[in-house]
C-alpha cells in the first residue's frame, strides 16, 4: 500500500510539473497589421520601392540609436511619393516581433520630426498578440 502511495505521489507531482511546465511555455502567437492605402497606391508604391534598397532604414528600425536617423531620413526623400514613404517603413518591418513593431512604430514618430515629413504621423505601423 505504501508502494501505491508513493507512486501517486509521484504521479501527481509529475503531472503538477508538467502542467506548471505548459504554462512557462504557453505559445505566443504574434501577428502584425498594416493598414494597407488603396490596392492601386499600393502597387504603384512597391514598384516603385523594389528598386530601392533603404538599407539605413531598415538598420535604423532594427537597431538601438540613432545613428542611422540621417540616413533614413536621406532615403525616404529619394520616395518620390510621399504616400510611398509609409509603405518603404512597413516594408522594412515586416517580420518583426512584438517588441520591435512598438520600437519601430516610435522610431516612426520620430522621423517625422527628424526628417521633417509630417504625412510619417499617419504611418500606422501595429502588431497585436494572441494567446
Amino acid at each position: 500500500m505504501a508502494r501505491f502511495a508513493i507512486i501517486y505521489a509521484l504521479l501527481m507531482f509529475l503531472l503538477a510539473f508538467a502542467e506548471a511546465l505548459r504554462k512557462v511555455y504557453q505559445t505566443i502567437i504574434t501577428t502584425t497589421e498594416f493598414d494597407e492605402q488603396d490596392p492601386s497606391q499600393s502597387e504603384k508604391c512597391r514598384s516603385q520601392l523594389s528598386r530601392m534598397s533603404m538599407n539605413s532604414c531598415k538598420y535604423y528600425m532594427l537597431l538601438p540609436g540613432s545613428f542611422l536617423e540621417q540616413g533614413c531620413c536621406k532615403e525616404l526623400e529619394r520616395v518620390n511619393d510621399p504616400e510611398c514613404r509609409c509603405e518603404a517603413l512597413r516594408q522594412r518591418v515586416q517580420g518583426y516581433g512584438q517588441e520591435q513593431l512598438q520600437e519601430a512604430a516610435m522610431k516612426v514618430e520620430g522621423l517625422a520630426d527628424t526628417c521633417e515629413m509630417q504625412e510619417l504621423r499617419s504611418c500606422q505601423i501595429r502588431g497585436q498578440q494572441e494567446f
